[in-house]
């Protein structure tokens, strides 16, 4: 589940009567969402945006074209290019040992193109609340999160229970609506709203947390609002010193905002930037947190937020936190990435975790880490297409031992 997919049929864009294009315009749903009818990799151009300036020294990944790279058979009398354009891919990456193997661009899509990430900037998140924990700025996970948002106290006292574990599981127990399909979901809401804090400040609590895993965007947009108190940076501010620029991005980058008059950053989608500098996220994480010799995201955090944890559940969903059991985009939820489950049909428990891992996002945003290849792959599409994205990855990696 991703926190945001509206359409509206094109019978009901006919219908839109003037008055009610005027209504659209000056509530929560701005007028340029209801023509447009869904979201799309290019939303950031409809948004105030505040800048991440790339690196000084970009950090290289060097060519290696000599290295063949094994892909699995497709459909019968098409090539896997005409796969991967046919569903809607506009770029393609693959990193082994630190070089790119293939490095591909379609559907009139190129290096410098940028296009915004939807759910992978959770993951980017996930980073810098290690980060900030390793400089003391923030105490650890098991804060209460009413330390740095008190005024949810007054809408209820119970928020004072919910620790920063809680919203990195997703297990808050806060009301929050990320279903797909309706362009009035809290999901919705939050990505077109001019006014994040003031929907922040409104939300209740349904239950309470650690009891089940639920997939909620506000969790993620309540922790970008704590790293920024905790660090007194905004959010892009802090992403830009601690991560962009050591990491050596080759590329500005930029996070999307509410408004130009609120300025607070939509923590849990919109992360804008090219693909290649997603590639090299993916690489610092699969060094454990390092890149270009400098340790950027602490090592234990990145085995922490990237590994399985249990809890106290009876049925395996809400006692593993896994998504889509026993369908085929199975996973395991972690600290805002996924890990690949591995089936054994012979064992006595038939899945288990893996040790590929990964950030997904709406439309197929996917930055894929396989430890054991060595491996980085990177797709952005403009849609999501008909192919399982990670599992096609996991079987290109298991094709690529290197």
């Amino acid at each position: 589940m991703h926190f945001l997919s509206f359409r509206f049929s094109p019978l009901f864009l006919m219908a839109l009567s003037a008055p009610t294009l005027f209504l659209c315009a000056c509530s929560d749903l701005p007028l340029w969402a209801v023509m447009q009818g869904e979201v799309s990799i290019t939303d950031y151009q409809h948004f105030s945006n505040a800048t991440i300036k790339r690196s000084e020294q970009e950090s290289p990944l060097p060519l290696n074209p000599g290295t063949k790279l094994h892909l699995p058979e497709m459909i019968q009398g098409e090539s896997f290019d005409e796969t991967m354009e046919r569903n809607g891919t506009i770029a393609f990456i693959v990193l082994q040992h630190g070089n790119i193997i293939v490095e591909h661009y379609y559907n009139g899509y190129n290096r410098d193109s940028m296009t915004t990430s939807f759910s992978v900037a959770k993951s980017v998140v996930s980073a810098l609340v290690g980060i900030a924990i390793d400089e003391k700025k923030i105490a650890g996970v098991d804060d209460p999160i009413t330390r740095y948002v008190p005024e949810l106290l007054k809408n209820d006292r119970r928020f004072s229970k919910i620790k920063l574990r809680h919203l990195l599981e997703m297990r808050s127990g806060i009301l929050f609506d990320d279903r797909e399909g309706s362009p009035w979901s809290d999901a919705a809401i939050f990505y077109l709203t001019p006014d994040l804090q003031s929907k922040l400040a409104a939300l209740k609590i349904e239950h309470a947390p650690d009891k089940v895993y639920h997939y909620s965007s506000g969790d993620t947009q309540l922790l970008g609002l704590i790293i920024q108190r905790a660090t007194g940076m905004p959010l892009p501010d802090y992403l830009q010193k601690k991560i962009w620029q050591p990491m050596g991005a080759a590329y500005d980058a930029s996070w999307s905002l509410d408004s130009s008059e609120h300025r607070v950053p939509k923590a849990f989608c919109c992360l804008n930037a090219r693909a290649i500098d997603f590639a090299r996220f993916g690489q610092m994480y699969l060094n454990n947190g390092k890149i270009n010799g400098h340790q950027i995201v602490p090592p234990d955090w990145v085995k922490m937020s990237t590994e399985v944890h249990e809890h106290a559940a009876n049925d395996p969903a809400s006692r593993w936190n896994i998504e889509n059991i026993d369908e085929l985009g199975t996973a395991y939820y972690t600290w805002y990435w996924r890990r690949m489950p591995t089936i054994d049909p012979a064992a006595d428990i038939k899945m288990r975790p893996g040790t590929d891992f990964y950030a997904e996002g709406l439309l197929g945003q996917v930055i894929y880490i396989a430890p054991e290849q060595d491996m980085v792959i990177v797709r952005v599409g403009d849609r999501w297409g008909d192919l399982p994205w990670t599992r096609l990855f996991s079987r290109i990696a298991q094709l690529n031992p290197g």
